[in-house]
C-alpha cells in the first residue's frame, strides 16, 4: 500500500496536477527475492490503466519521458524507504495501458480477485 501512494504521489508532482483522477493501479508483481550476490531485492510491476486516449498521452508523455520521469522519482524514494528494512535495490516497472471497454475492466476486476497479493487503487 505504502508502494502504491508513492507511485501515485509522483505521478501527481510530474505531470503537476494535470493528471486525469481515473487512473487505475494495477500491481501485476510484487516479489521480494535475493540477487545472485545474496543482496535483498524487491520487483514491483505496476500498471497504470486509463480510460481515454488523451490521457494515455498525458501519461506517456514524449517518447515515454514523463512514465520514466515518474519511474525514476518512484524509485530513489522506494529505496530511501526500504533500505531501513534490508533491500538493496528497487526493480520499479510502470505500464501505462488504455482501456475503453466495458467488458475488459470485468475481466481485470476477476482476475485480480483470483490473484493473491493483487490491490486495485483508483484515484
Amino acid at each position: 500500500e505504502r508502494v502504491e501512494e508513492i507511485i501515485r504521489e509522483k505521478i501527481y508532482r510530474v505531470l503537476h496536477r494535470e493528471v486525469p483522477h481515473n487512473v487505475t493501479q494495477v500491481n501485476r508483481v510484487f516479489k521480494k527475492g535475493p540477487t545472485r550476490d545474496g543482496k535483498l531485492v524487491l520487483r514491483i510491476d505496476q500498471d497504470l490503466i486509463v480510460k481515454t486516449r488523451s490521457h494515455f498521452k498525458l501519461v506517456m508523455g514524449r517518447g515515454g519521458m514523463t512514465l520514466n520521469r515518474i519511474e525514476d522519482s518512484a524509485k530513489r524514494d522506494l529505496l530511501k524507504i526500504l533500505k531501513a528494512e534490508g533491500y538493496n535495490n528497487v526493480i520499479l516497472n510502470l505500464h501505462v495501458k488504455f482501456t475503453k471497454s466495458k467488458q475488459v475492466n470485468d475481466e481485470r476486476r476477476q482476475l485480480e480477485s483470483e490473484r493473491y497479493g493483487v490491490m486495485r487503487k483508483t484515484f
